[in-house]
């Protein structure tokens, strides 16, 4: 054995002991903060998944909207109604859509009325 290996390998030892020990200090910290970490954002996951809930019913409630606003039959009823020729249950009254000029002239013809 080489003389001089013998003060190497006791100044190693002393060396290696010191980074294991920190190594392991580190790793334990690190454990500990991941730890409360997950303890502070557990009701953060809770927000989120009834925030991505009512995210989901607006969703679909504003789809379902869209699909009655798009419709032609909204688009007729309204003006139905705006023009004064539905029934009382708010349904187009088909008498009331005729424009015969012998029921203009002879004044038969049923008088508009709003219902509303």
């Amino acid at each position: 054995m080489d003389p001089i290996f013998i003060p190497i390998l006791a100044l190693l030892i002393p060396i290696v002991a010191i980074v294991a020990g920190t190594y392991q200090k580190i790793a334990k910290a690190k454990a500990e903060a991941q730890a409360q970490l997950g303890k502070a954002t557990s009701h953060l996951e809770d927000e989120l998944a009834d925030a991505q809930a009512e995210r989901d019913r607006l969703k679909t409630r504003i789809e379902a909207l869209e699909a009655i606003v798009t419709s032609e039959g909204f688009d007729l009823e309204r003006e139905a109604r705006k023009a004064g020729i539905t029934d009382r249950q708010g349904r187009v009254d088909p008498s009331l859509l005729t424009d015969d000029p012998a029921d203009l002239e002879g004044g038969t013809r049923t008088p508009r009325r709003r219902v509303r």
